[in-house]
């Protein structure tokens, strides 16, 4: 306060910046990945994009709450939350890779993309 007095007696102006705004954060609602109906892998999970009010980079209080999506992370696709829940035993037309949703020939004992034995 006594700086604040001398540059009010000196004539100067005090000034103060702050950097904020209101932004976008994705959140991972679910880890269990989904087939993706646009490149047929299983990398689409259920996501969120909520609006975060930031001040100083630092996101402090949820200004609005989004509607659950489902978003490929390879091909940046979204879908409405309905979607197939890629497990295991699921029966799909094409066998697939389980670590990373490649489409495998019936002959195949390891994934020819990751490695991954069947």
């Amino acid at each position: 306060m006594a700086i604040m007095g001398q540059l009010l007696e000196l004539g100067g102006s005090f000034q103060m910046i702050f950097i904020g705004g209101i932004g976008p954060r994705k959140k991972r609602l679910d880890d269990r990945p989904r087939i993706c109906s646009n490149c047929g892998l299983s990398q689409a999970y259920l996501t969120r994009i909520d609006d975060y009010l930031s001040l100083f980079f630092i996101p402090l209080l949820r200004i609005r709450q989004g509607t659950p999506i489902i978003q490929c992370e390879r091909c940046g696709h979204v879908t409405a939350e309905s979607g197939e829940v890629y497990t295991p035993g699921t029966d799909l037309t094409l066998p697939r890779c389980l670590r990373c949703g490649a489409t495998l020939k019936e002959d195949f004992s390891y994934c020819p993309y990751c490695g991954e034995s069947r």
